[in-house]
């Protein structure tokens, strides 16, 4: 069996679903993967899993991956967190994950940042990517579904400062928390943001660069400051 074919068989087998590869890799670059991926399953294993409120399956953890307030966090098979990355599940109704999670490097889930305003909920569906260096803010409550992926530092926000009063600073205004939803299927391009109470909806496509700052309807292609829908996918109308 070629290297490729048997690392394609491998990961397919971890996954639960069919996962092609067309470059073929050399046995000793498999050898090198696989010695990567063997670290931080044991990483995982050893430092991360035992803390989790629940977990089904594989955790890979590599160097430098944190996990604060584990026990909030409830996720299903193969829960990826990449090197340096930072998830801090304090939250009132904790985290739920579900398979094929993949959080990338230095990317940082936060659902608390201050002890005075400890966060909601974050649920995130199956097969959901997060790319290097992104900023998932669960101040409010923050919804992702199901096969969406983010390109790197892609900004998620769930709460706004209040700054209607000019006596006092705006950090100590207090904050209104909303609700940010990301549907099916979604993908947002690298360095967009998406604001507080936003709606976006199953098929989208977030252009790179993009503040998203109203809801946005099934299947559109969204660019600019703030995002504009310039075209709709397929023959949706």
């Amino acid at each position: 069996m070629k290297a490729y074919k048997l690392l394609e068989f491998i990961i397919s087998k971890i996954k639960n679903q069919d996962y092609k590869i067309h470059y073929e890799f050399t046995y000793r670059e498999l050898l090198s993967i696989l010695s990567a991926k063997i670290t931080s399953i044991l990483r995982g294993t050893i430092l991360i899993k035992p803390l989790l409120g629940r977990s089904k399956g594989f955790v890979f953890a590599e160097r430098g991956a944190t996990v604060k307030f584990g026990n909030k966090v409830r996720c299903g098979n193969n829960l990826n967190l990449m090197a340096h990355s930072t998830f801090n599940a304090l939250s009132y109704s904790g985290v739920d994950i579900g398979d094929n999670f993949t959080l990338g490097m230095f990317a940082t889930i936060e659902c608390t940042g201050v002890l005075r305003e400890v966060g909601n909920h974050l649920k995130i569906g199956n097969n959901v990517g997060i790319n290097h260096y992104c900023f998932i803010g669960v101040r409010g409550e923050i919804e992702i579904g199901d096969n969406v992926i983010f390109g790197p530092r892609v900004s998620v926000f769930s709460e706004n400062h209040n700054f209607d009063r000019i006596d006092i600073p705006i950090k100590h205004q207090g904050v209104t928390k909303g609700i940010t939803k990301i549907g099916n299927d979604v993908w947002i391009g690298a360095q967009a943001i998406i604001l507080s109470g936003v709606s976006i909806g199953d098929g989208c496509v977030i252009g790179a660069g993009s503040v998203v700052n109203k809801d946005i309807p099934p299947y559109s292609i969204v660019v600019g400051v703030p995002a504009r829908v310039v075209k709709k996918r397929g023959n949706q109308s």
